[in-house]
């Protein structure tokens, strides 16, 4: 049991925490878009010095791997992350399993969650607010993490975007959350592709997915990498990376009813009984502006049980 426990603090550690959208959602939090800015933009000039000093001529795939070590943490750590978490300048929240909207949940219903909370009692990520929107900081490593990783196969290696798609939804559904935690969130496959989008910018060199170009923000001059544009996390983050108005999916129908009950008893806004999505005109925006990709980034349904899939084919069909 001891080691069962243990690993699972570990697979925590390194590919993020659930988090609590609703039980704190009156909590008044500063906005740390400028912050995050500043410190994000910060980390890419140094990064770019270190680089020009080690090497010679724009080697796009040194630029890449050098990154990362400040912004990946499924690679090398991410020093961007390690601020946020410890920063006083970043206004934030957590809190623990016995006050969250998961508090009922049994050994049965999710093992990782619980068994982790007997070594990590704050086992939910800390919530921000970055351009008005409430997100789990552990958004950003899935922003950069698994970002990259449909970055390169999109963009890189050229396969189909269909494929690096469900790539998000495979990480999802069968490793870190239904398998694991009992937990599949839409917020997180929201922030892969954004993050997908923000790799695509750092050179800007095809076209944005989206048809919104916001870099680059590195450029080759006279062999070198300079910084390019600055980068701004408004253009990334909306409410889709909310998991009270992208809700998630929950492996079994008692899960998604102990949820539900918890969420109803929250007072929020003056709303009585709420549920999931809070705003349903905000994620009809999200529905318009991410267009054909909707169905592998939004969940439209509110809290349901996760669709089963009892082979790898059914879900290669999707």
């Amino acid at each position: 049991m001891r080691i069962f426990i243990f690993a699972f603090a570990f697979i925590f550690d390194l590919h993020a925490s659930e988090v609590d959208n609703f039980t704190k959602r009156s909590i008044s939090l500063e906005d740390s878009r400028f912050k995050l800015n500043q410190m994000t933009n910060l980390l890419l000039k140094e990064r770019i010095e270190l680089i020009n000093q080690k090497e010679k001529g724009c080697k796009e795939s040194k630029l890449y791997s050098e990154l990362q070590k400040d912004f990946n943490v499924l690679v090398k750590g991410s020093k961007l992350l390690k601020w946020v978490e410890k920063s006083s300048e970043i206004s934030k929240y957590n809190l623990a399993l016995e006050d969250s909207i998961y508090q009922d949940w049994n050994l049965l219903d999710s093992p990782a969650m619980r068994e982790l909370h007997l070594v990590i009692p704050e086992v939910f990520g800390e919530v921000i607010k970055v351009h008005d929107v409430r997100i789990g900081v552990d958004k950003l490593e899935h922003f950069f993490g698994y970002g990259f990783q449909y970055f390169d196969t999109y963009y890189l290696k050229k396969k189909s975007i269909k494929k690096a798609l469900k790539f998000g939804l495979y990480m999802e559904y069968f490793n870190w959350g239904a398998y694991g935690t009992g937990v599949m969130s839409y917020g997180d496959l929201a922030a892969n592709f954004n993050g997908m989008r923000f790799w695509n910018h750092i050179l800007n060199k095809n076209e944005d997915i989206l048809g919104r170009p916001l870099g680059p923000y590195v450029l080759c001059k006279n062999n070198k990498w300079v910084q390019g544009k600055s980068i701004d996390w408004k253009n990334y983050i909306d409410e889709s990376f909310d998991e009270s108005i992208n809700c998630s999916l929950f492996r079994e129908e008692i899960m998604v009813k102990k949820v539900r009950e918890r969420i109803k008893a929250i007072p929020f806004d003056g709303i009585k009984n709420l549920s999931c999505p809070i705003a349903k005109n905000k994620l009809k925006k999200m529905v318009e502006k991410y267009s054909k990709y909707s169905e592998y980034i939004l969940n439209f349904d509110g809290h349901k049980v996760i669709p089963t899939f009892t082979n790898w084919k059914q879900f290669h069909d999707l």
